[in-house]
């Protein structure tokens, strides 16, 4: 058998080729990077994401090592709670989630990953998809089963199947950074909305805290993390100061509108490529492991070729395309600017009770049942 083809050492790339690793399928990862180093900082696996990493048989180690995180509460920018689910609530939202949320740093995720691999590439960078086989710089031709494009925001595989475009610039950037312990406990996991600036974060392993930091502005604006940090209280200001400024990293924040195609022939996107959506569900990974998890199962059931590439884009593209727009429309909520939204915002917020916040959580943290995979 051919092997199944992966462009992208991401996380999806990484997971994909774990999956089908452990079910006998043959695959090999090319990655155009030298050397594999986790781009980022920190991330959540919510319990949708840990559920699929469990039926992949690939959660184990990410279970023990990451830190189990609170439900997330969301204040003002002066520390006043917007909303928190109660105890209760926050217990029957995992109890029946079926699995935790879990702040991981990016790199503990991809070493638990590549430990599974049998066939990584570093420096093949791809210049040309055709179906079933990628050219490689230096004109090497790689032939295979399917080829899965996993390469991120700026796909080489998604231009050669969609055409050229550039990502949606959502309007904001962010900083994001790790330090060490902090006035934040284990479990943390928490926003602070200002005026057109946002805060937030989670504890992660090694008992390490990951923050971001968003502000409204063009396209490689900085006007500096700690001018954009005294916006919010102290302990946010302390852990920023406390963090070395080598971990700390600078990102425009963009997405692609919803595709009505993923692939053709023998050839299908996944992750970033097919959906990249901003961060403000915290659902980017999540839903890479979820492609990851279907189309695994789906070679594992019927083989790879096209037919099998289609049944794996009517399944996923829904549920992941919506999850784009939603979180496109909540970081314009969140990011509102001026004197006046911010405030109106604030006010709805708290007039909205726990339990809707509960509701909206569940559906996003929703598992896949077996049939979900039979289109």
């Amino acid at each position: 058998m051919k092997p199944v083809v992966v462009v992208g050492a991401g996380i999806g790339g990484l997971t994909l080729a774990a999956g089908l690793t452990r079910r006998g399928v043959p695959v090999v990862v090319l990655e155009r990077a030298e050397r594999l180093a986790a781009v980022g900082a920190g991330l959540t696996l919510q319990p949708n994401a840990v559920l699929a990493l469990r039926r992949l048989g690939l959660a184990e180690p990410l279970e023990a090592a990451g830190a189990r995180l609170a439900s997330a509460a969301l204040y003002d920018a002066r520390g006043r709670v917007l909303a928190r689910p109660s105890p209760a609530q926050t217990r029957e939202l995992f109890a029946r989630a079926g699995a935790p949320a879990l702040g991981l740093h990016r790199a503990t995720i991809h070493d638990a990953l590549v430990a599974q691999l049998e066939t990584l590439r570093l420096g093949a960078r791809v210049t040309a998809v055709e179906d079933g086989a990628v050219t490689l710089a230096g004109g090497e031709v790689v032939h295979g089963s399917v080829v899965v494009g996993a390469d991120g925001l700026s796909s080489t595989v998604r231009a050669a199947l969609l055409g050229p475009a550039e990502p949606r610039y959502s309007g904001y950037f962010c900083w994001r950074g790790v330090t060490a312990g902090g006035a934040f406990p284990r479990d943390w996991a928490a926003e602070y909305w200002g005026a057109g600036q946002r805060f937030g974060g989670c504890a992660i392993d090694g008992d390490r805290r990951y923050w971001f930091l968003v502000a409204n502005g063009p396209p490689g604006a900085d006007p500096g993390v700690a001018h954009v940090a005294a916006a919010f209280p102290a302990e946010v200001q302390d852990m920023i100061r406390d963090t070395p400024p080598e971990a700390i990293r600078r990102d425009d924040i963009s997405d692609r509108p919803p595709a009505e195609h993923w692939g053709f022939g023998a050839v299908t996107l996944l992750g970033d490529a097919a959906h990249p959506m901003t961060p403000n569900l915290g659902q980017g990974a999540c839903q890479v492991i979820e492609d990851a998890l279907v189309l695994t199962e789906l070679i594992g059931r019927d083989g790879p070729g096209p037919d099998t590439l289609r049944a794996y884009e009517r399944v996923r593209r829904p549920r992941a395309n919506a999850l784009v727009t939603a979180s496109y429309r909540l970081g314009r909520v969140a990011q509102a600017g001026g004197p006046v939204a911010p405030r109106l915002r604030d006010t709805l917020v708290r007039m909205v009770p726990a339990g809707v916040m509960v509701r909206q959580m569940r559906r996003v943290w929703r598992p896949f049942s077996p049939t979900t995979h039979n289109p």
